[in-house]
């Protein structure tokens, strides 16, 4: 069942009903404390986990010892290191869905997202956390755990039970929109924490094997850097003084996270005691064995009994079957070797011949060697052990149900409460079916957030499909168009010649001409809901395994660069509302709903923007068309139309901090554009690898297709066939690039 619930949750396009969520959190630990009552000390939780965290890895660290002293070291490293693998790839996922364009310029949210950077290794692929730790796996001999989240579910060796904790830390973070202290009590504990404490024994024991310190949630990537652990400390400080109810969610999320870290280790723990315990291993892989077995050994008798039906008692009690191999002639104790069990029915001449996997072999040779020194042989598990750990959490939803039971219901046993002023969206937006938005200014205030229920999910999807098939009509229609063809050395050349383009229109632009003052004014204005959701489109590149790839790293680089890595001051909506206010404009939060019933703005300017927020929810659905459109957006200003806007602004005396920093950053040799030019270039290239011919020309053309949609061209076949430009509306057509006051300035500033 875990294993079930973890795959499905490291979906990046997932949506679940906050019930669920609640469910498959509560599973794994119940609520902590009476919502009602008193409850303990952020503190005071914190410093008794950290407490536990370091009786623990004196636990494992002396379980390390033993394992050395009886030549079984391997064994325990290998069965440790199998066994965290999930927890190890859910480093991090807690904040991963916290950003959303309708808390862009808020500086809690922004550094969260500093967390998530610092977990991610922000713009260097393959430095995620978990790289670290796949390396470790590869190096002592289980690279079959090396590989994508979704790829470990499918991987027998780690138990069910494994992937709890991991599963519902998942789940937490398709809910940052309704869990923030919860996540923020969640990131404290295991930050103080740090190196978790099965992984502090093995780096006291392997110093020089990994980089130890990208294990430690509590470090950061780099020397210098804010430390994570001081920034998780602020912010959960600032949610809890935004009330005494707000603080309580804090503190029970970090109070779940303890319980359900003590619960989840205790099932780790077990595993250690299989390496010592022989019979204890053996005992499981019968359980989990016995099913299947039964179905063929009704002519095999053993005591007396068929075997099948030995193995159908074992389904879930396997000790007397265990007891009766023991002592059968197929097993001569303290020598595999010579077993029958081992050398004939297993072997390669046997009748079970591959049934069972080199694993499980080692698991029966182990027992049968093991057996002359049963009864004295004990755990001698040492004070401070786990404690015993037999959850089985029955009741815990599917992913995906529909969360019927618990809609309304409390975040981890306490009541929700409304975010900050400027937070995300209304709970309809996120409610277990979702909303299908009746105008264009209502699906922008909807999509504010990360939540995609649904019929939201349905209307995205139908959105993003309209104003693609009027991009398709814009192919090849101006030189601006990418190559038919993608190119085999890549993209930078040709990225090269556009810029050369750029600079020549801006030579050739008329140095008199020279909008109105009221033109620039309300041209920056009707740009302001597109504008204070920059990289929007690129927000699903915050999921881990995306962010750290060959293809996403440089994505997530640009979209924490859009948000100000961190800084309120670096923050581009942030410097786009001082424009405004230079302007003497005064705006609503964006994730507001007043934001999107503003009078001051036409209706046309929010069909782009929601264009913009439906791709930035669905990176796997429309991977190639984003990827297009991001290199169409970074290249749009740089080398002319950034410099004829600075010409405007500066005229009139108007800050040109906005233009100025994006003609900087998303310059063509280190900047944005040529991080998006090697985003296609590194996907191509594996689709080249992976595909053939016709699916890489359908592949490029939608890449192709995802350029032209940053601004497609109206045509009169458009208006033949009755278009409504990308939108699911009748509604006028909006204004275009070619429309538009400052044709020649780019997206960001003007058209």
């Amino acid at each position: 069942m875990w294993r079930k619930i973890f795959r499905d949750v490291t979906n990046p396009e997932l949506f679940l009903p906050l019930g669920d969520v609640q469910r498959i959190m509560a599973a794994l630990a119940p609520p902590a404390g009476d919502p009602a009552g008193a409850q303990p000390e952020l503190t005071a939780v914190v410093e008794t986990a950290v407490s536990w965290s370091a009786e623990q890895a004196r636990w494992f660290g002396e379980r390390l010892d033993a394992a050395r002293e009886r030549g079984r070291a391997d064994l325990l490293v290998r069965t440790l290191i199998v066994g965290s693998a999930p927890m190890a790839s859910a480093l991090g996922c807690w904040n991963q869905g916290a950003s959303a364009p309708g808390v862009f310029e808020d500086e809690v949210q922004l550094r969260v997202l500093a967390l998530l950077a610092a977990d991610v290794g922000a713009g260097r692929a393959h430095f995620w956390r978990y790289d670290e730790f796949t390396a470790l796996a590869k190096r002592h001999g289980a690279p079959e755990i090396a590989v994508e989240p979704y790829g470990l579910s499918s991987e027998r060796a780690v138990p069910d039970q494994l992937f709890s904790l991991a599963a519902a830390l998942y789940a937490a973070s398709r809910r940052s929109d309704a869990l923030g202290p919860e996540i923020a009590g969640i990131d404290l504990v295991l930050r103080s924490i740090g190196c978790l404490p099965w992984w502090s024994a093995l780096r006291a024991a392997d110093r020089a094997g990994i980089d130890w310190d990208r294990l430690d949630l509590s470090t950061a990537p780099e020397a210098g850097a804010e430390p994570p652990l001081e920034v998780s400390r602020w912010v959960a400080e600032q949610y809890a003084a935004l009330g005494d109810e707000t603080r309580r969610r804090v503190v029970r999320g970090a109070a779940w996270t303890a319980a359900a870290l003590r619960r989840w280790t205790a099932v780790l723990a077990d595993g250690c005691r299989e390496v010592f315990e022989p019979d204890r291993a053996m005992a499981n892989l019968l359980r989990a064995r016995a099913r299947e077995g039964s179905v063929y050994h009704h002519h095999f008798s053993l005591a007396g009994r068929d075997l099948s039906s030995w193995l159908r008692q074992a389904v879930d009690d396997p000790a007397p079957l265990l007891a009766v191999l023991a002592r059968s002639r197929l097993v001569r104790p303290g020598n595999s070797a010579r077993s029958a069990l081992v050398n004939g029915l297993l072997g390669w001449r046997g009748p079970m011949f591959r049934v069972f996997s080199p694993e499980d072999v080692a698991i029966i040779s182990r027992w049968i060697d093991w057996l002359p020194e049963a009864g004295r042989d004990g755990d001698d598990t040492p004070s401070g052990a786990p404690e015993a750990a037999g959850h089985t959490p029955a009741g815990a939803p599917e992913a995906g149900g529909d969360g019927a039971a618990a809609r309304g219901a409390g975040t981890l046993g306490g009541p929700r409460i409304d975010p900050p002023e400027g937070g995300t969206p209304p709970a309809d937006a996120a409610s277990a079916e979702g909303v299908e938005p009746e105008s264009v200014r209502e699906a922008y205030f909807v999509l504010q957030g990360r939540a995609l229920a649904p019929r939201t999910r349905g209307f995205a999807i139908r959105y993003v499909r309209k104003w693609l098939a009027q991009a398709e009509l814009s192919l090849d229609r101006s030189d601006r168009s990418l190559p038919p063809r993608w190119p085999s050395e890549g993209l930078r050349p040709w990225l090269l010649d556009q810029h050369d383009r750029h600079g020549a229109e801006f030579a050739d632009d008329d140095p008199d001409r020279l909008p109105s003052r009221e033109e620039i004014v309300d041209s920056t204005l009707q740009l302001a809901p597109l504008t204070l959701i920059d990289g929007a489109w690129l927000q699903g590149f915050t999921e881990l395994s995306l962010a750290s790839s060959q293809v996403g790293a440089p994505l997530f680089e640009t979209y924490w660069d859009e948000l100000g890595n961190g800084q309120v001051p670096l923050n581009h909506p942030k410097i786009y509302r001082d424009v405004l206010r230079d302007m003497g404009i005064e705006l609503a939060p964006t994730g507001s709903r007043e934001f999107a019933y503003d009078p001051r703005f036409e209706d046309a300017s929010f069909r782009r923007p929601v264009y913009w927020l439906c791709l930035g929810k669905l990176p796997l659905t429309f991977l190639p068309e984003i990827l297009g459109m991001n290199l169409a957006m970074e290249l749009s200003g740089v080398g002319g139309s950034y410099r004829t806007a600075r010409r405007f602004l500066k005229h009139y005396g108007f800050s040109t901090q906005f233009v100025d920093i994006h003609n900087t950053i998303d310059n063509v040799s280190t900047g944005h554009s040529a991080w998006a030019a090697d985003a296609i270039d590194s996907h191509m290239s594996r689709v080249v690898a992976r595909s053939t011919g016709s699916e890489r020309e359908d592949v490029w053309r939608r890449v192709r297709i995802g350029y032209e949609s940053l601004a497609p061209l109206p045509g009169r076949r458009a208006r033949l066939i009755g278009y409504r430009f990308a939108s699911p509306w009748r509604a006028a057509r909006p204004r275009t690039g070619d429309e538009s006051l400052f044709h020649h300035v780019p997206v960001k500033l003007g058209s």
